[in-house]
């Protein structure tokens, strides 16, 4: 071998060896978070190395300009590998789950770390993320005597999640507060908020209520996943066990006029079951208007109108303007008091369908409920179309016997006093006979009844 073929063949092999060596370079800076998970997510790209390898797994394989950026600034060489955005997200999610909390207790600087920090950023966004994927509906995070508890409320039930350091209590806190535009300085009364989160899963509707406890402030988070991004929109049919409970649903409406109400416990589907029903209706040349405080998930083609209270928008004061907009169909989210018990009343007697909920344990219950409010048994007569009264059981699987998902329970009372296919006892029985749920779980939504 000639002298300037060996030079040319050490030249070559200390190019390939910088080219190594700054691909290990290149990989920590992406463990070090120089590129952010968030550059990443909102590029869609994950990264791997594989024996000193740097691939970049893209939707678009093609896009020279970003590969470009990322070799000049980076100064490493990049291949480059199509992947499905599903895969990417998990890779991405991967990596943000196993780093941050990792660095957050490993690095002696973590304590120093603010909310506005990236590590902070990235397990605020790793904890909702995760909270999305078990299909929680709820995050509960708890500041106890020696950490911060973090538990998620599924298929109805809290489970424990993760316990982390509790110095991170004030940084999580603070994060969440700035992202639902809630005054972090005062920490002594309650507070209440809102943001939307654009998870790997779709847009998401999160709100925040925190609450002032011995040794700190709890937070919980409502998660509000917009259907339509997240699965096929609910029909009657997939919510309703019973085949003659579905059809009086779908009589009740298809009704010009009238009043319908569901009623249950917070967290027991009412307000599903309700938008399950508009959307069967929403498209047939009719004018839908919605009251809600607050407007949780996206109604397509209806007109939903946010109460608020705080500036004297109020349900009474929302329902009397909506009746000025030429409505067909109106749903208010919550009978509260006499005056809103009133103007639905007379809006359902005068050409308008009205549904709305209220908080009862019964649907008969729901009748001197309503007598309280100050209506009249004549004016109730004329006006009902029924009161449905609804529970959520979680859902047994009959092979493996593991709970997951739930199922509704339901009764519905007509306008003459009798039931649609039987009361609460008799629909939670027959679920029991074709194996959906048990009698343990029976028991614990409806109490030890005969």
């Amino acid at each position: 071998m000639s002298g300037e073929t060996k030079v040319n063949f050490a030249n070559r092999c200390l190019h390939l060896f910088t080219i190594y060596i700054a691909s290990f370079e290149f990989m920590d800076k992406i463990i070090q978070d120089e590129i952010s998970s968030a550059w990443c997510k909102s590029h869609k790209i994950a990264f791997l190395n594989e024996g000193g390898s740097c691939r970049a797994l893209m939707e678009n394989d093609c896009d020279e300009l970003l590969l470009e950026k990322l070799r000049t600034e980076l100064g490493a060489r990049i291949f480059p590998e199509k992947a499905s955005l599903a895969e990417i997200n998990r890779m991405n999610r991967s990596r943000q789950k196993n780093d941050s909390v990792d660095y957050l207790q490993a690095t002696a600087k973590a304590r120093e770390s603010s909310w506005e920090s990236e590590p902070i950023i990235n397990l605020v966004d790793s904890l909702l993320e995760q909270a999305l994927e078990k299909r929680s509906t709820d995050i509960h995070i708890e500041p106890m005597e020696q950490n911060l508890r973090i538990r998620l409320r599924l298929d109805g039930l809290l489970e424990n999640f993760r316990e982390l350091p509790l110095w991170l209590a004030e940084p999580i806190l603070v994060r969440l507060k700035v992202l639902s535009h809630v005054d972090i300085t005062d920490r002594r009364i309650p507070h209440d908020g809102s943001f939307t989160f654009s998870s790997s899963m779709g847009m998401v509707n999160i709100r925040l209520s925190t609450l002032p406890i011995q040794g700190g402030e709890k937070c919980v988070l409502r998660l509000l996943p917009r259907q339509s991004n997240f699965s096929n929109a609910m029909d009657l049919s997939q919510l309703i066990q019973s085949k003659a409970q579905q059809e009086f649903l779908k009589k009740v409406f298809c009704s010009p006029q009238g009043l319908f109400l569901v009623t249950g416990p917070t967290g027991s589907g009412k307000s599903t079951t309700l938008h399950a029903g508009l959307k069967q209706i929403i498209q047939n040349q009719v004018n839908v208007t919605t009251i809600e405080d607050p407007v949780e998930y996206r109604l397509e083609g209806a007109n939903q109108v946010q109460v608020n209270e705080k500036c004297g928008f109020t349900f009474p004061v929302a329902l009397r303007s909506i009746l000025r907009q030429d409505p067909d169909v109106i749903l208010v989210g919550e009978i509260r008091d006499s005056e809103t018990a009133k103007i639905a009343i007379r809006a359902a007697q005068t050409g308008h369908l009205v549904l709305s909920t209220l908080h009862t344990n019964s649907s008969k219950a729901a009748i001197r409920r309503l007598e309280d409010l100050g209506i009249e048994k004549s004016a109730l007569q004329d006006s009902l179309l029924g009161i449905m009264a609804q529970r959520l059981a979680r859902r047994k699987d009959p092979l493996t016997g593991i709970y997951s998902g739930r199922l509704a329970i339901s009764e519905i009372l007509k306008c003459d006093g009798s039931f649609v296919d039987g009361a609460l006892q008799d629909s939670a029985r027959r679920v029991i006979d074709w194996g959906l749920t048990d009698e343990i779980e029976i028991r614990r939504i409806l109490g030890c009844r005969d």
